[in-house]
């Protein structure tokens, strides 16, 4: 997720599959000023740096399996009311998708 250091906002994006559209409405700025270089927009750079830090949580569990990562952002969760973490994202619950992934940390934690 990262590249020199630097969050690779490009590829944070496309692992999740949100559009430029989609990342517009999140990060409330046009769609037409979603970019991934060096001038993106920072409510844009936070969302994503927001999102990565998910990915990464969630990469620990899957060993660091990027595929399986893809799949559990798109797939309907039934511990998150049948709806996917992508959505939940697209809604704009990141705080609520972040408590849900920390405490299944949690809990696989202690049960190992």
């Amino acid at each position: 997720m990262y590249r020199d250091g630097r969050p690779d906002y490009k590829r944070i994006a496309e692992l999740t599959k949100l559009s430029k559209t989609d990342l517009g409405k999140i990060a409330q700025v046009a769609k037409s000023s979603v970019r991934f270089d060096a001038h993106i927009p920072e409510p844009v750079a936070e969302r994503l740096r927001e999102i990565a830090n998910i990915a990464n949580l969630v990469a620990e569990f899957f060993a660091g399996d990027a595929q399986k990562v893809a799949l559990w952002f798109e797939i309907a969760n039934p511990m998150l009311g049948n709806i996917s973490p992508r959505t939940m994202i697209r809604l704009g619950k990141y705080k609520r998708l972040l408590s849900f992934v920390l405490q299944a940390r949690e809990a696989e934690a202690k049960s190992s």
